[in-house]
């Protein structure tokens, strides 16, 4: 099955492969065998169809009374478009297996780099790879007849093995291992000089042992950077004949929109400028463009495909290229995780009883909290929205009337008896005192305290102090009831204070839960998506600004030049395709974002575009969707190797 980039690279050219019949095409009598064919090519393309189209078309003979000069027959008709669609099948099969074949290295490639990078990740590496590292050193040891001794597991034997197994030639990390040598003192001897020789040897010695035990790890290291530059080898081989392929569009779209014409005499059928694509195209695939007829060289391309991908799997295995396999990887864990649940079964079951008392303490703990936290506040809160908050908080209305009347029956009594008011007098001191204002009764007081002790004794003194006591107990609960307004104003809020705790709580719980349960990714793919976005943007940008050389090659085009070569191409479809990939299966459908990012994307596969144009489109996808993706706030991130 074709990829999805392939698709839409070759979906343009597939119009040009339909089958057209004109009004005047003469019936024949194989019509029904070619449109069978036909309609198989239809599907998508593959090695099947396109072999089945081939051993169809070896078993159909152009004849010469069939097929004059001027014959306009239906078998002729169908004779084309199979051939049309068959050379097309196999521009798409190339394009697919070459954009396979380079991804999966470049993936590889970067697989080797994060373990490279991290020595936890060296180190897990050669645990996981021992088991069958120690198949090798024996089978190695049984084919060679190797004596086991000692001084063979000394470093430089080792290393001197290692290279000469090693299918990649690179330097040994041994020959990087620093060798320090005791220096010898230039003063007399002395107990000064000794000391310094006893360090220089203590030094030594440690020196040595570290070098000894990090020597796996170093030569593993070394092992996933040499594979890694192999495998960026192989990613950039199959990625400059994937850019040549690439630039073969424009001849092949001529090719399929060219008619065929009969030769003269009338045993042949020739369309030079798809014939001139296909040998082109034989040079840039096979590099092998030996036979001169159509057919005979689809049949050459189509076994050089199969070969290609025969010797292309046979390369990886034998230079041991490819990851390990998910049971090497796995091992180590499937090893240990039978002990460890079985200690952990029985550590649990003779725990029982205590787990089973935290257990319930934590459903009590969470069941209060539900309740005296949660639904009792939010209860309050109905509350106080229905009722509106017609009791007191502090003080409650009848108790300040309570005083009042009181107050006012006081002072009424002590002006009847000392001041012999009348009713109407009576009326207007109680508004008075209602207002606050006991003027009346202050007069008393003031006359009162001019003989104090008389007036202690047999006068009102005493009752128009209590007066004043009542009056000041008065002016406490209307301050307090001031106050009690004002609590009443804000008791939604308060009962919103008290339940926010708790909502807290449940939301950052609920979403601690939710992320480790939930097998959602993120918005917009996660931030592992987006980050591996981000960096496809960055490689496609440094490949525009400086181009990749090959490693066989060093008189490759210069960055300052406008035109992009074959490589560059390659590693661009590269990451194009990811970047595709990505938008057709990470940003929501049917969106202003989603069909603007897959515009630029078209932009930046149009071959026609320049290096400067495209780095212009660079420029207005970090502009339209670096904020919206997040782009700008992945930079500080930590790496995932």
């Amino acid at each position: 099955m074709p990829s999805s980039f392939t698709i839409h690279y070759t979906e343009r050219l597939v119009p040009l492969t339909r089958l057209q019949l004109s009004t005047q095409t003469k019936p024949t009598s194989d019509v029904g065998a070619l449109k069978s064919t036909h309609a198989i090519l239809y599907g998508s393309p593959s090695g099947a169809t396109v072999q089945e189209s081939v051993d169809f078309l070896r078993t159909f003979p152009v004849r010469e009374d069939k097929l004059g000069p001027q014959s306009d027959s239906e078998e002729l008709v169908f004779y084309n478009a199979i051939i049309r669609t068959t050379i097309f099948n196999m521009y798409a099969l190339a394009v697919d297996l070459y954009l396979e074949e380079s991804s999966a290295a470049q993936l590889d490639a970067e697989w080797w780099a994060n373990i490279e990078q991290s020595t936890w990740s060296v180190a897990l590496y050669l645990l996981q790879s021992l088991p069958s590292r120690i198949c090798r050193v024996l089978q190695l040891i049984q084919t060679r007849k190797i004596s086991v001794r000692l001084s063979a597991f000394h470093p430089s034997s080792i290393a001197r093995l290692y290279r000469d197994t090693s299918p990649i030639h690179q330097p040994s990390a041994v020959a990087s291992f620093p060798l320090v040598t005791v220096g010898k003192s230039t003063r007399p001897d002395s107990f000064v000089a000794l000391a310094e020789k006893l360090r220089d040897g203590v030094v030594y010695s440690i020196q040595r042992v570290i070098s000894l035990l990090l020597f796996p790890l170093r030569l593993s290291q070394e092992e996933c950077q040499l594979r890694r530059k192999e495998l960026e080898k192989v990613r950039d081989e199959r990625a400059e004949v994937l850019g040549k392929i690439l630039e073969l569009r424009p001849l092949l779209a001529n090719g399929l929109g060219a008619d065929f014409n009969v030769s003269t005499t009338g045993s042949s059928i020739d369309n030079e400028a798809l014939t001139g694509f296909l040998f082109k195209f034989a040079v840039v695939t096979s590099g092998d463009a030996s036979q001169k007829a159509v057919l005979p060289l689809i049949e050459q391309l189509l076994g050089a495909f199969k070969n290609h991908g025969i010797m292309h799997n046979t390369y990886l295995e034998a230079h041991d290229l490819r990851r390990p396999s998910r049971l090497t990887l796995l091992w180590p864990r499937l090893f240990l995780l039978p002990p460890l649940m079985l200690y952990c079964a029985k550590h649990i079951y003779a725990s029982r009883s205590t787990l089973a008392e935290l257990m319930l303490d934590g459903a009590n703990t969470v069941q209060h909290f539900f309740k005296d936290w949660l639904f009792d506040p939010i209860k309050d809160v109905l509350i106080t929205i229905r009722a509106g908050g017609e009791d007191g908080v502090i003080v409650r209305r009848e108790a300040v009337a309570a005083d009042l009347d009181s107050l006012e029956r006081m002072s009424l009594a002590l002006a009847r008896e000392k001041l012999d008011y009348d009713s109407t007098q009576l009326e207007a001191l109680s508004r008075h005192i209602r207002q606050g204002d006991l003027t009346a009764v202050l007069k008393i007081y003031e006359e009162d305290i001019k003989y104090p002790v008389k007036s202690a004794i047999s006068g009102t003194l005493l009752r128009s102090m209590f007066i004043q006591v009542q009056k000041a107990k008065v002016d406490l609960d209307q301050a307090l009831t001031g106050i009690d307004k004002l609590l009443k104003s804000q008791e939604l809020t308060f009962a919103f204070v008290g339940v926010a705790p708790a909502l807290a709580v449940i939301y950052v719980a609920g979403g601690f839960l939710g992320g480790l349960l939930s097998i959602r990714p993120g918005r917009y793919g996660g931030k592992l998506r987006k980050t591996s976005v981000w960096l496809a943007m960055r490689r496609i940008e440094r490949l525009l600004l400086f181009q990749p050389k090959l490693h066989h090659r060093h008189n490759v085009e210069t960055a300052h030049s406008d035109t992009i070569p074959a490589l560059t191409t390659g590693l661009l479809v590269l990451s194009l395709a990811h970047l595709r990939e990505y938008a057709l299966t990470s940003l929501p459908a049917r969106s202003r974002l989603r069909e603007g990012f897959l515009e630029d994307i078209e932009d930046l596969e149009d071959p026609a575009l320049s290096r400067s144009e495209k780095l212009r489109i660079i420029d207005r996808m970090w502009k339209s969707w670096g904020k919206e993706l997040g782009w700008y706030n992945l930079a500080g991130g930590r790496s995932n190797r």
